[in-house]
This record gives structure tokens, C-alpha cells and sequence, in this order.
């Protein structure tokens, strides 16, 4: 199956790559995310995940979610840009053990002097990410084939 081109993320991250990925989001694709991420990205998660500074664990949050809640999907009602900070408002949708939810949060992300995503603070207390496991995806994410 052919994904469509805007799914694919380009050497620079963007508020319009973040909508159309996570509108439909594919667990095959989660490694070409880290064209979008810079070396030393630090994420922070929810907790209990907490703080992340290696890559690989970074993807696999996002990997253990789709593996979770295979239906994840987030729309994104609102977005803001200050310099090199953006604010991505977004509603999650999807099914997991627990059934059906909808809860809301928002990330500001922080670009590099290159566009790629230096930091990322999402904010969020729902209990769905103390599920998450970043090394049980990051395990995944090596077993998936390379991003083109």
C-alpha cells in the first residue's frame, strides 16, 4: 500500500506534517520521523514516562502508542508559532483495553537553527501514557524497516 507523499515527513518539521501524520497515524512509518528530530531531541513526556534524551526511546513512545491503541488519532484544532516555538493544541481519539476515550493536550515544540525538532514538552495528564513503555517501542521500532 502507497502511503501519500505528505505523510512521509520531510528534512523539516512542520505543523502541517504533524496534522496529516497523526490524522491517520501507521506504526511503519514512525522511523522516518527521526528525519524530523535532532540528534540530541529531549522529550518531555507525561508522566510516568518523564524525561527522554535518546532518540530511539523518543520513537518508541510513539510506537508503543499506535501498538497500544492501534485507532490513535489526534486532531488539531489549534496551533501558534513564536519563533522557533510552536504550540500544537490537539484532541486524541481512540480505542485501548479501557475502551473508547477522547482527552485533550498540547506540545510546544522547539525547532533547531535546521527545523528539526530540538525539544518537545507535551502536556497532558491523562492516565492512557502511564501504559506507555518507550523501550517495549523502541524494540519494536528496530524490527520495522528502515524510513526511505
Amino acid at each position: 500500500m502507497t502511503q501519500p507523499a505528505a505523510i512521509i515527513p520531510s528534512s523539516q518539521w512542520s505543523v502541517e506534517g504533524f496534522k496529516t501524520f497523526w490524522a491517520a497515524p501507521v506504526l511503519s512509518l514512525v522511523p522516518a520521523i527521526r528525519q524530523v528530530m535532532a540528534g540530541d531531541i529531549i522529550g518531555h513526556w507525561p508522566r510516568p514516562i518523564g524525561d527522554i534524551t535518546d532518540p530511539d526511546l523518543y520513537l518508541g513512545i510513539i510506537a508503543d502508542i499506535l501498538t497500544i491503541c492501534p485507532d490513535w488519532k489526534l486532531e488539531v484544532p489549534e496551533y501558534a508559532q513564536s519563533g522557533n516555538l510552536h504550540f500544537v493544541r490537539w484532541t486524541a481519539t481512540g480505542t485501548d483495553a479501557d475502551g473508547r476515550f477522547k482527552f485533550e493536550g498540547c506540545d510546544r515544540i522547539k525547532l533547531d537553527g535546521n527545523g528539526l525538532v530540538l525539544e518537545n514538552f507535551v502536556f497532558c495528564d491523562h492516565p492512557f501514557f502511564s501504559r506507555i513503555d518507550p523501550r517495549r517501542g523502541a524494540a519494536l521500532c528496530k524490527s520495522l524497516p528502515p524510513a526511505e
